[in-house]
């Protein structure tokens, strides 16, 4: 992996692993910020019926996925 140095580099981060690990198509980012030395990135991911709500935290250093949260369609 690689260091975080900016928003575009943790949006592209967010988007291999949802293409990796999400199911559905990748969507759209919808908020980059920087809290302490993480990234948090929210995203959406689309199947033929439903549109999800992602939100990962991304390490500065190194790059990797340390959480994933998913919105349910039951909410």
């Amino acid at each position: 992996m690689v260091d975080v140095p900016d928003e575009e580099t943790a949006a592209e981060i967010a988007e291999r692993y949802a293409e990796a690990e999400c199911t559905g198509q990748f969507g759209t980012v919808t908020d980059v910020g920087k809290q302490d030395a993480e990234w948090v990135v929210a995203f959406e991911t689309h199947t033929f019926s439903e549109t999800y709500t992602h939100r990962v935290r991304i390490t500065e250093r190194v790059g990797n996925v340390i959480a994933h949260e998913r919105s349910s369609r039951f909410e």
